[in-house]
């Protein structure tokens, strides 16, 4: 039994750490509510999207619900021209309205390159610059060619 319960605790602790799910009929009704609040509290509401490009620059857009927090949030999109190594970091602050239920962010690509396709994964983090734990999938996009 000792050793049922050390293993049912690893299980939880690493579930909310959100690397494995632990089965749903392992858990108690509350415990379950509690493990999924801690989970999933932060989600993306709205996918990232290329908003505009030219030949040198681009504006990505999301949004994602709301949590308790700082008032400024950062947006942050980490791209690059290959899509494992996004190496390259664009941010942007913003100012959350407590009393809406939603955060929208616009971040601006700058000095980029005509013609090249970019890849990109977007997050957000608070004022200190912790990330809030939500990283999209990578997306991306071509700038305009010089004429």
């Amino acid at each position: 039994m000792k050793k049922l319960a050390i293993g049912f605790f690893v299980t939880l602790v690493t579930a909310a750490a959100g690397s494995l799910s632990a089965p749903s009929d392992w858990l108690a009704a509350g415990d379950q509510g509690r493990l999924a609040e801690t989970t999933s509290r932060l989600r993306l509401m709205q996918e990232p999207k290329l908003e505009a490009a030219t030949d040198t620059s681009a504006i990505v857009r999301w949004t994602t619900n709301t949590v308790d927090g700082t008032v400024v949030r950062y947006g942050v999109v980490h791209y690059g021209v290959d899509p494992r190594h996004l190496n390259q970091i664009a941010k942007s602050s913003n100012r959350w309205n407590r009393g809406l239920p939603s955060m929208s962010y616009r971040v601006q690509l700058s000095d980029l390159e005509p013609g090249l396709t970019y890849y990109y994964s977007v997050e957000s983090t608070d004022a200190t610059g912790a990330s809030e734990g939500i990283h999209s999938e990578v997306h991306q996009f071509t700038t305009q060619r010089q004429p």
